[in-house]
């Protein structure tokens, strides 16, 4: 999974080289992510995961812009982590962070 964040974190028109370094950044990525969707609180609630899945969806149907949309899976996992999502509610029974983590393996291809 960190080697396809390390090739999704590149645009596809753009040349890049590999490195250890960028396998590296995409481990921290993955395991940030990781964290994020086993958060105890539940993540996110239904609302904003639906505004998370809408991010991703709208960058990659700007000529595939798969860096935009890791970067807002990014936003999401740090609002999670710092505490600034907003928390499931008890009847969603985690719905919320299912689809961010259904979200990020059927458009990105990541297990999470």
């Amino acid at each position: 999974m960190a080697v396809r964040l390390a090739l999704l974190a590149h645009h596809y028109r753009a040349d890049w080289e590999w490195t250890a370094r960028g396998l590296e950044e995409a481990r921290q990525r993955l395991a940030r992510w990781r964290s994020a969707a086993s958060f105890p609180s539940g993540g996110a609630s239904f609302a904003a995961a639906q505004a998370v899945l809408a991010g991703v969806r709208e960058r990659l149907a700007d000529d595939l812009d798969t860096p935009g949309a890791l970067a807002r899976l990014d936003q999401w996992a740090d609002a999670v982590l710092a505490g600034r999502a907003v928390a499931a509610a008890p009847a969603e029974g985690g719905a919320g962070t299912r689809l961010v983590r259904d979200t990020v393996d059927s458009l990105l291809g990541v297990a999470l």
